[in-house]
């Protein structure tokens, strides 16, 4: 699991998660990251969860993108980028 990141000079905590090489085309960044706009660490591990979860989803859709699985079913929300 990520952890928060503290940005040095403000003390805000952000998420950051780095994109697979190749699937960087696809989803069309190589870092995915996100303040938390909080300076609290505690409340920073809470509002990461369902920031990671998304990340995840979007990495997956990304793969199967790149497999051209076309048994896969997308809906509307999973394609959003």
């Amino acid at each position: 699991m990520s952890s928060p990141f503290k940005h040095p000079k403000s003390g805000i905590y952000t998420h950051r998660k780095g994109v697979p090489k190749r699937l960087v085309p696809i989803i069309g960044k190589a870092v995915f990251q996100q303040s938390l706009n909080t300076k609290d660490l505690r409340e920073a591990k809470s509002l990461i969860i369902p920031l990671l979860a998304d990340v995840d989803n979007q990495i997956r859709l990304a793969e199967l993108r790149l497999t051209e699985d076309s048994s896969q079913e997308f809906s509307l929300r999973d394609c959003q980028f």
